[in-house]
């Protein structure tokens, strides 16, 4: 019966593409890329219905259909996925300034889920996880061909419980065992201490309060005569695209472009450009390292690009350059798709790349570094080089 629907549309749409004309080689191609379709659906039916009838046990058919789903999706990148219900509510969770849990931005990279950056004054944080490290087991569970909201669901819990996971990191051959107890994250996006004429901001999210809370900072810093500014953006995972923009507008004049994304479609093929007035204007030291991604990553990009006064110390970024789309489905599950890769304002992508900074700084090291403390080289560094450059 299957069969049968798909033979009918197909023949439906090539028939209604004679009868209302058009280019030769495009119809021809049509038919080829239909053929090729219906070829690839039928081994899919096929190999189902073997599933079906063969297997040692009855499955049941959205289990099937929804396994088949997330293999198709996780084949494209690292950021595409399939969500059924419940992983599509631990995504709406990401956007949120609280949740439970133990405190790390994850992703696949490579096919391993892969930590992005620990949030500070958390669990994962006080425990010593890092960035770049590889998560190889939750509670003894393999994540192998796991999704980063499955791992994510697992690492998330009430606040009390605890979570092992077992973690291979760069240059040690053992895997590094933590239990960590979860607890109620929360997050302030926006930090501010000052040292003499110097004002350090700290950037942890981009999320929905960001814009107000960092321009109440730059207008105090403005009041107080403030000369020069530390924009410490370090082990930020990153957030939601309309704040980076917004953010970034904060330190640009008008009328200046900040990123644009490149897809098939061309309402996916988006400029865009500063459009508020500039609140800072003074010179900026931006501090940054593995764990800068995705938004960090279009701040720093813009800023590199259009700032004429910057100088950027620490490590390269994450190298998270791409744009993805939620889009619902009937069932309320959902398709998390890469839609658009986005471009720094002189074109580079950074996507799998990263950007270097001015000066490499390196933080060596199993414990955590409190930001701005006296075991932070790479703030000690951002603050001798600002106190030149005002």
């Amino acid at each position: 019966m299957i069969k049968k629907k798909i033979i009918f549309i197909t023949v439906a749409f090539l028939f209604l593409t004679f009868v209302f004309g058009g280019n030769v080689d495009v119809v021809q191609s049509k038919k080829s890329q239909d053929a090729n379709l219906y070829k690839n659906l039928e081994l899919f039916i096929d190999t189902l219905r073997i599933v079906q009838d063969n297997y040692v046990e009855p499955v049941d058919d959205k289990k099937l259909i929804y396994g088949a789903l997330k293999g198709m999706l996780m084949s494209l990148d690292p950021y595409s996925a399939f969500l059924e219900p419940e992983m599509k509510k631990e995504l709406e969770i990401e956007t949120k300034g609280e949740f439970e849990g133990v405190g790390m931005e994850i992703t696949v990279k490579d096919g391993v889920i892969t930590v992005v950056s620990p949030i500070e004054d958390t669990p994962a944080w006080k425990a010593g996880i890092k960035e770049g490290d590889k998560i190889i087991e939750i509670d003894g569970k393999s994540t192998k061909g796991m999704t980063s909201m499955e791992a994510a669901k697992l690492l998330r819990g009430k606040k009390g419980t605890k979570v092992s996971i077992s973690i291979l990191r760069e240059g040690i051959s053992n895997l590094l065992k933590f239990t960590l107890e979860r607890d109620v994250i929360k997050i302030k996006s926006v930090k501010t201490k000052i040292f003499d004429s110097i004002g350090y901001i700290r950037l942890t999210g981009f999320q929905e309060n960001t814009v107000g809370e960092l321009k109440k900072a730059l207008i105090e810093f403005n009041n107080k005569g403030i000369k020069g500014l530390i924009l410490d953006l370090r082990n930020n995972p990153g957030g939601l695209l309309n704040i980076a923009i917004e953010v970034t507008e904060l330190f640009l004049p008008p009328n200046k472009l900040i990123v644009y994304t490149q897809g098939r479609k061309k309402e996916d093929s988006v400029k865009f450009y500063s459009k508020k007035s500039q609140l800072w204007k003074g010179p900026i030291v931006l501090l940054i390292n593995g764990g800068s991604a995705s938004a960090s990553e279009i701040l720093f990009g813009a800023l590199k690009d259009n700032y004429p006064n910057l100088l950027s110390i620490g490590t390269k970024t994450f190298g998270k350059g791409s744009v993805q789309n939620l889009i619902k489905l009937p069932d309320d599950s959902a398709i998390k798709l890469t839609i658009a890769r986005f471009y720094t304002p002189k074109g580079i992508c950074i996507e799998g790349e990263g950007i270097a900074p001015d000066i490499e700084v390196k933080i060596d090291g199993e414990k955590p570094i409190l930001p701005t403390s006296e075991e932070d080289i790479q703030f000690k560094k951002a603050l001798e080089e600002i106190k030149k450059m005002i």
